[in-house]
């Protein structure tokens, strides 16, 4: 059930929204499936259901491994995470949780063992774009 209709109610926001997400995928750093994998995190810690259907699925096109995805949610203690994974998860989480700068800036420092400057600020517009969605998804959709 919706509350309103965003795409709708405003079609240029909903544009510029969905151009930004475009732009993401041209010319990735990031692979769509680790991507995916981010953005059902995001989701899950979210609580956006709409968004986590959506995600969870195009991980799977991706040919994303479906024991992860079950697992996603508790990836600290799951075996099957490699450490670029686990470092790109854990600052997903950082980021959407808005934890402290010290944790925030350990985590960065845990990532840049993993990725380069251009990835590292690639999967920060992943998150960050991830969280205006979820938000946009849960105004949105009372049940989805």
């Amino acid at each position: 059930m919706s509350r309103f209709a965003f795409p709708k109610a405003s079609p240029k926001l909903f544009e510029a929204m969905f151009e930004l997400a475009s732009k993401l995928a041209e010319d990735a750093k990031i692979s769509p499936a680790l991507r995916s994998l981010i953005e059902c995190r995001v989701s899950h810690i979210n609580e956006c259901a709409h968004c986590l259907r959506m995600h969870s699925k195009s991980y799977g096109e991706q040919g994303g491994d479906p024991v992860k995805l079950a697992m996603l949610p508790l990836w600290r203690s799951s075996k099957g995470f490699d450490d670029g994974e686990r470092a790109a998860l854990d600052w997903a989480e950082c980021l959407t949780k808005v934890e402290s700068q010290s944790r925030i800036s350990q985590s960065h420092r845990a990532l840049l063992e993993h990725f380069e400057e251009d990835e590292v600020s690639e999967l920060t517009c992943i998150i960050s774009t991830m969280n205006a969605w979820n938000r946009l998804g849960i105004a949105q959709h009372e049940f989805a």
